[in-house]
């Protein structure tokens, strides 16, 4: 849905979250599909509707983060439970030096889909700042997918992926995994 879209009278919260949920290209798609309309109705079956906090009207809709040191630098890992039932599991990370990246020091494989996004943390610059080494496939069969420009890498569920390597960096960068599920779960590598 685009930003300059306005909700129409009479929309409901959950057809409006419908429609951000899967994209205002696809949700006339989904419409027509039975099977993605009924997915994407499952998909937020749990979120509150509730917005009330008890203390504003709103409060529920403001998040605070858990962000905690990790080394070097912070991190935040969020999901359903703190996103009022929100089905998104987000981990945010920044890579500061050569070396592994991350928390995913072997390969593993998910029971639902991800995308890892990796972005430069310069706002005037559209570089990455950065060369990185992703690794897809199973143990002893990976994939060096090496880059050095803003990237996402799209993990379907049941692809064995990871580690990370930072081989260069020039500048810190963002490392952040988003999956539309409401617990984050994997399956490590022996």
């Amino acid at each position: 849905m685009s930003a300059d879209k306005k909700v129409k009278a009479g929309s409901t919260r959950r057809k409006f979250i419908k429609e951000l949920a899967i994209g205002g290209s696809t949700i006339a798609v989904a419409g027509t599909v039975p099977g993605l309309a009924s997915e994407a109705e499952q998909i937020l079956q749990g979120v509150s509707l509730e917005t009330s906090d008890g203390k504003s009207r709103y409060g529920k809709c403001i998040v605070s983060l858990p962000i905690k040191k990790f080394g070097e630098t912070v991190m935040f890992s969020t999901g359903a439970d703190l996103l009022n039932g929100f089905p998104c599991n987000i981990i945010y990370a920044f890579g500061l030096k050569v070396g592994p990246l991350g928390l995913s020091r072997k390969p593993h494989v998910h029971d639902h889909d991800e995308v890892i996004y990796f972005i430069g943390s310069d706002p005037k610059s559209t570089e990455l700042g950065a060369e990185v080494n992703f690794k897809i496939g199973p143990k002893g069969e990976e994939e060096d997918h090496i880059f050095s420009v803003p990237t996402a890498v799209v993990i379907p569920k049941g692809v064995w992926h990871c580690p990370m390597e930072t081989l260069k960096c020039d500048q810190p960068f963002l490392c952040m995994a988003v999956s539309i599920t409401n617990k984050y779960k994997y399956e490590s590598s022996k």
